[in-house]
């Protein structure tokens, strides 16, 4: 099992940066690399993520929501990238001056496609980051 964990800090309130990321069918407006992101069925528990470049598109499955504590747990469904049983967690914590976003997943990269597997989901994780220091301003 592979293991990426990555945060950053963000000079804006955990409750604010929250009203854009923990919004499950809305990864589009704030991720460049996700130009589409629809809802799947109803109640808004499944959305269908389509990459930017020519990259696939997939569906993610939310399984856990926390309002109050700001974090939410998915999961991919299907087979769209070199690895298998992805699970992820998001949360935003205030911290002082600000707070700190942590992106963490779990997955088993296919044999031989360790490295790939780890970056796909670095280059997703850096990218979004990346995006929210440019609206927010780094910590």
């Amino acid at each position: 099992m592979a293991i990426v964990d990555m945060s950053v800090k963000l000079a804006a309130p955990a409750s604010e940066v929250w009203s854009l990321v923990g919004d499950f069918l809305a990864l589009h407006t704030w991720h460049p690399a996700v130009p589409t992101c629809e809802p799947v069925g109803e109640g808004g528990g499944i959305r269908r993520l389509t990459s930017g470049n020519g990259g696939p598109t997939f569906d993610e499955v939310q399984l856990e929501r926390d309002e109050d504590n700001h974090r939410m747990r998915y999961a991919i469904l299907g087979k769209p990238f070199p690895l298998e049983n992805y699970s992820s967690w998001l949360s935003v914590e205030d911290t002082d001056g600000g707070c700190v976003v942590r992106w963490r997943s779990a997955f088993a990269p296919d044999e031989g496609n360790e490295t790939k597997a780890n970056g796909i989901v670095q280059f997703i994780y850096k990218s979004g980051f990346d995006a929210l220091v440019a609206r927010f301003g780094a910590g």
